[in-house]
Order: C-alpha cells, then structure tokens, then sequence
C-alpha cells in the first residue's frame, strides 16, 4: 500500500496533471494493493531544498519502498539518493529500466488536436526549416545564436523566448493560441504562449520543409527525457532534426524510429547530426532553391509516413505497459 505521496509540482485542477494520475493510479496499482508500505516521490519541482525535508521525512517513516515518479519532466532525484534506506527503490517514467514510460507520447495521443487542413502538400513548402523555442533554456539560446550569426534566423521559421534575465529574441506573428491543460499556458511567462497540443499556426507548418527540434534537455540519449517537442514533426509529417550533441539517435532508434541524418548527403558531406555541424547543414539546406525543398519531401514520403505510423505503435506499447502494472524486484 502506499503509505505517503510526495508532490510539490502542479496542482490537481490542470488536465495533465489528472491525466498523470490518471495513468499512475493505474500504472500503480500493484503496489497500492500489495502489503508493502510504500513511499511515492514525483521529482517534478524537485529541488535540492525538497530533497533535504524528503531525506527527514523519510527518517521518520517505517516504509519497505520507494518509487520515484519522473513523467511530466525529466527525472531529477537518482535511485542512489536514497541509498541510506537499504529499501527497494523503483524508478518509473523517464528513467532507463523496467519500467521507463514514455508519459508524453501519452499525451500527445490523448490531448493533440490534428489539424483539419492539407500538412503534407509539397506546393505549399516555401521555407527550409523551423526551429521554434519558448522557453530559454541554454541550448535554446545557444542555436538561436548561432542561427543569427551564420544570417539565417530570415531564412527560416524561428522564435525565441525569454524570461527576466534573458529578454524574448523572436515572436512569430502567426501564432496559435495557449493550451490550457497546463500551468503558464499564456505568453506571460516567456513571450510565447505554450502550445503543447497542436502544431501552432498553419501556415508556419505548411510553408517548412525540415523541422529543428530544440528538447527540452541537452542531451536525450543520456537524460532519456523528451517532450511533445519530438513528436510533433511525426504527427504534422515532417522530417526532421535533434539540436542535440547526437541528435536523439539513439534514443530514436531504439524505440523503432526512423532519423533524417542520411538523407541530405547530396548537399553536406558531413554528418549532420551532432549539434555542431547542425548550422553548417541548414545554411547548406538555405541555400538550396525552392523546388529542392519540394523534391526533398517528396522523396521522404516513405519514411515520413512511416514514423508517423510507428508513432501510433510506440504509444499502444506505452498503453500496455500501464495496464500491466508497475514491475517489482520483490
């Protein structure tokens, strides 16, 4: 049975956050029924300062287990944190393991709008790329950088967020509205509302070939976290890159999708995937004419349509490791 539930992220009246529940309540169950007394801590929010009151909390307490929860954001405390407890710890979520669950394809099959007009017709494609950031995490701020030193913010479809000490850069003027299924929807926060549930303004995602994925963590392969970031360029059909020291590779092909980096071998000659040859790559691509770009997506069609099938495939796997239950060591 759980005996304790420690949660200091959002609250209870946003639709993700009963969504989590939701799943977990589910995903839990074997534990909520078995004897055990049992400990959930959800690392959303998790701070240093939590950590502290948690190790205290936890010193009080007469439990066998812990589960650490990691779904709405990537896993902050690690199972070795809690070591001084000689229990079983559980991770579950965005931790590598049994029980990894991939929270946000979830969510994107439950909450996602598909937009009711043409996203797959070459003719409307008069932009190479599109890299779109709300929030300005490092990385962000890094690839917009260097997008305006290499001249080619202009050539693309590109925004940028801020907050109080990094001011917002670049706000699209077509722009969809916020999704109110999480906190700060609006674009009070950063400039930009958050639109988590749709690919945003039409036109931006018909005039695009080639779509930037900025995550919301540097380095996918090693935090095993990604968000509806990843996703939306396979449902709104568009191939597409990871700004990411490997450019999710492994995390992608491990999970049965199919990756970009091959296929523009005909214009740079140099592997596209790391971070650092992504710029040279879409000036490359930038400089190419009009009916390159359609030619390009053209030639994907295969591959495009097949992450997108694989996508639907990827989330029923997620739908049945729920209903089979959390896996215990013991």
């Amino acid at each position: 049975m759980i005996i304790r539930t420690i949660d200091q992220g959002w609250g209870q009246e946003w639709p993700l956050k009963q969504f989590e529940k939701e799943l977990l309540d589910q995903y839990l169950a074997p534990v909520s029924r078995d004897a055990s007394r049992t400990v959930v801590i959800n690392s959303i929010w998790y701070t240093d300062q939590l950590h502290a009151q948690t190790l205290n909390e936890l010193r009080q307490l007469d439990f066998d287990r812990i589960v650490l929860l990691a779904t709405l954001d990537c896993a902050i405390p690690h199972p070795d944190w809690f070591a001084e407890f000689d229990c079983e710890v559980l991770a579950v979520g965005y931790y590598p393991g049994a029980n990894y669950l991939d929270f946000w394809a979830l969510v994107v099959d439950r909450f996602f709008a598909m937009p009711d007009y043409a996203i797959n017709d070459p003719t409307m494609i008069d932009t190479a790329y599109m890299c779109l950031n709300r929030k300005p995490h490092w990385h962000r701020r890094q690839v917009y950088q260097q997008l305006k030193d290499a001249d080619l913010l202009d050539h693309g479809i590109v925004s940028m967020g801020g907050d109080d000490e990094y001011p917002p850069q670049r706000i699209l003027l077509l722009d969809d509205g916020q999704t109110d299924i999480a906190p700060n929807p609006g674009p009070g926060q950063h400039g930009i509302a958050n639109d988590i549930a749709s690919l945003g303004h039409r036109k931006n995602w018909q005039r695009h070939l080639l779509n930037v994925v900025t995550e919301t963590v540097w380095d996918v392969d090693h935090h095993h976290f990604v968000s509806e970031k990843i996703f939306k360029p396979m449902l709104g059909q568009r191939p597409f890159i990871v700004y990411d020291p490997t450019g999710a590779t492994a995390w992608l092909k491990h999970r049965g999708f199919e990756t970009y980096y091959q296929d523009f071998s005909d214009i740079a000659d140099f592997d596209i995937a790391p971070a650092g040859q992504q710029v040279q790559f879409l000036t490359n691509l930038c400089a190419q004419p009009n009916s390159y770009w359609l030619s390009k997506y053209v030639a994907l069609q295969d591959k495009i349509l097949y992450n997108k099938n694989r996508f639907g495939e990827y989330v029923t796997e997620q739908q049945v490791k729920i209903k089979q239950g959390i896996q215990c060591q013991t």
